[in-house]
């Protein structure tokens, strides 16, 4: 496991008053208000946040589906995630990663607190709830304003 994702861990749950447990399976797992979401890292250097969004009606399904599907679009609605489809569960899931190395401790923690954000959003469009705000309807911070590749295949824009 990477020492400076445990070492951000570490520093996280010290701040959040939480008890600093080992991953299970290289994955982390934590719960804001119910929103449960997991962190682990790879060995590419980047940290990964994920979390799951129960189907809680199934009629609307579809609806939920078709309506992540268009947040996606340049992560619209996101907060800078992408949304999938857990091909082993059929889950809903959204899910987040940035460069380790581009992580101080306040850009951790703000990009964890974003994430636990727009999970808490998508978990009350699904529960019928509803959302106190709307996901962000702006693109990503770091996101360009032209389309662009997730990672880099060796593609050069023109």
């Amino acid at each position: 496991m990477n020492g400076r994702l445990e070492d951000l861990i570490a520093k996280f749950s010290q701040n959040a008053g939480l008890e600093n447990i080992p991953p299970s399976e290289g994955i982390w797992k934590f719960s804001a208000d119910g929103n449960v979401f997991g962190v682990t890292g790879d060995g590419a250097g980047r940290v990964w946040l994920f979390g799951e969004i129960p189907f809680a009606d199934p009629a609307k399904k579809e609806a939920l589906l078709k309506s992540a599907m268009e947040a996606n679009y340049f992560h619209r609605g996101t907060g800078g995630a992408t949304f999938a489809l857990n091909p082993g569960t059929g889950a809903l899931t959204l899910v987040a990663s940035k460069r380790l190395d581009a992580l101080g401790e306040e850009a951790f923690f703000a990009f964890v607190e974003k994430f636990v954000n727009t999970l808490a959003v998508w978990n009350g469009f699904s529960n019928g709830s509803g959302p106190q705000t709307e996901p962000s309807a702006e693109p990503q911070d770091d996101a360009p304003a032209a389309p662009a590749f997730a990672y880099d295949a060796g593609f050069m824009q023109v």
